[in-house]
């Protein structure tokens, strides 16, 4: 099984997110997705949401301040970690370091074209009366062997 993580930088108020515009996988093309990608080889989920988030937006983040919210497991083909993070300095700091685009949105409304399930995964990441003792459990059915698995993974 491949592992995945995924983020959302808010600022402290969560009122603006960072987010990226996917080149690849072909199916998330043009589409506006947390920041992510694989856990690699003796990572935690949490020092590979750091990692990539540096990548990916040149901004340097302690693995602790991330706050797993969700584990999506994807019919056991793979897992993806969603994480926030509140930072107002990270959201104005945040640039483009690779081929993907990265962008800071306002969290209501969300832009049209962003990937389908981070309609309600941002607005819980961004509530502040959720608290998260632990990150919610959640499975994905795969509808059809050739679909993609969800959205969110980078």
């Amino acid at each position: 099984m491949v592992n995945y993580v995924t983020g959302f930088m808010l600022s402290n108020d969560g009122q603006r997110v960072v987010l990226i515009r996917k080149r690849q996988p072909s199916w998330q093309q043009g589409r506006l997705n947390g920041v992510g990608g694989k856990i690699e080889p003796g990572e935690t989920p949490a020092q590979a949401m750091a990692r990539e988030f540096l990548e990916e937006t040149g901004v340097q983040t302690d693995p602790a301040s991330w706050q797993p919210f969700v584990e999506l497991n994807e019919s056991g083909l793979a897992c993806v970690y969603f994480f926030f993070c509140r930072d107002d300095a990270a959201v104005t700091a945040a640039r483009t370091m690779e081929a993907e685009p990265v962008e800071i949105h306002a969290v209501q409304p969300l832009p049209d074209d962003v990937l389908h399930n981070l309609r309600w995964l941002i607005p819980m990441a961004s509530d502040p009366q959720l608290v998260f003792s632990q990150p919610a459990r959640l499975v994905e059915r795969v509808r059809a062997v050739s679909a993609p698995a969800a959205a969110g993974r980078t």
